[in-house]
């Protein structure tokens, strides 16, 4: 996997946001019931991040499809352009 120096893109934090908006809630002591829709998208996102959590929880699955979406949204630190091997300027 290669770390990306794009910034974060107004769509993927848009989603992002109305994720936890309807997924957060899972995460408070009084937590609704999902529908079925959302609790089928719910476990393909763990499916998706390859997380065997057939047997957890809607709360925890949340709490580890978040944990993975906020890692995945946060931008790799890159070193500048100036921070590279002789050799690759050279082939440049």
């Amino acid at each position: 996997m290669t770390a990306s120096a794009a910034p974060l893109s107004p769509p993927s934090t848009d989603a992002f946001t109305e994720l936890c908006q309807l997924y957060d809630v899972l995460l408070t002591e009084e937590a609704p019931a999902l529908s079925d829709a959302a609790r089928t998208d719910l476990r393909a996102f763990a499916r998706l991040f390859d997380m065997a959590m057939e047997e957890a929880g809607e709360a925890e699955v949340w709490a580890a499809v978040r944990r993975r979406l906020e890692e995945d949204l946060t931008p790799a630190l890159q070193a500048p352009a100036e921070w590279v091997y002789e050799e690759q300027k050279q082939a440049a």
